[in-house]
């Protein structure tokens, strides 16, 4: 796991650079040929899709999960979603949704298959440190809240968890019933540094498209709640996007 959450940071880290060095010389050019610099304050807005990568750690959940061995889940994950985004003086503010999906392990031989899943919801707030006509390269902060979904399946059954009494986690593992759904709502924040570059087709215009990049880490403060089927689960393992994640917007913007 080590080996892979330094490569995908890497990743990350090279397509940020890349996409930050190969925009600012283009704002520059833009920026000079309308009269303006990297200190005007034009106003920016977009509504986009975003589509990339994360990493969480997965190694308490997989340790719960070996215990009925049951196939170790991911710990990085495509992400898909979308928001909007704009930009008022030099301060950026946001809403962003994604649904993250670490994939689905199974086991030919017992016959047992377990996936992992996550929906979250952000408003972000930041600040503008290059607001020009086309290009906006920022830093903000998201604040938000999510769920994530273990979904174990056993052709064989496994029985049911004890009724009448909140079931502990482990005996959810052990006890699958066919298939069980067990979810945990969290808080999180979000850090990020990002780009954005609006495309115009002339200097008039005020319609176009936008293209960005942003890195970021993600931190969930609390404990993860677990319930299956609307009751308490005890003792679940400690779930939760916590790791860097990379993400690519394409979009609609205007000024």
């Amino acid at each position: 796991m080590p080996n892979r959450f330094l490569a995908t940071v890497q990743r990350a880290v090279a397509l940020a650079t890349f996409v930050t060095c190969a925009s600012l010389p283009l704002a520059a050019q833009g920026a000079r040929g309308e009269g303006v610099g990297g200190g005007g304050t034009f106003p920016f807005f977009s509504v986009f899709f975003s589509t990339g990568g994360s990493l969480t750690s997965t190694r308490d959940l997989n340790a719960r999960l070996d215990t009925a061995k049951f196939f170790a889940v991911s710990n990085d994950a495509i992400s898909y979603g979308g928001g909007v985004r704009g930009r008022w003086g030099r301060m950026v503010l946001g809403g962003e949704f994604a649904s993250v999906d670490f994939g689905e392990e199974g086991d030919p031989v017992r016959g047992k298959t377990s996936a992992l899943r996550s929906h979250m919801y952000l408003v972000q707030a930041g600040y503008s440190s290059w607001a020009g006509r086309h290009l906006n390269f920022y830093y903000m902060l998201g604040v938000g809240a999510g769920s994530m979904s273990v979904t174990l399946s056993d052709r064989n059954g496994g029985g049911a968890p004890p009724a009448g009494v909140d079931p502990t986690f482990t005996e959810i593992v052990l006890h699958p019933n066919f298939s069980s759904i067990i979810e945990a709502n969290y808080l999180m924040f979000e850090p990020v540094v990002g780009v954005d570059w609006l495309v115009l087709r002339s200097v008039g215009d005020r319609l176009g498209l936008t293209m960005g990049a942003r890195l970021g880490k993600e931190y969930t403060p609390n404990r993860a709640a677990w319930k299956l089927k609307g009751a308490k689960v005890i003792g679940g393992p400690d779930v939760g996007p916590d790791g860097y994640f990379m993400r690519l917007t394409f979009g609609v913007g205007w000024r």
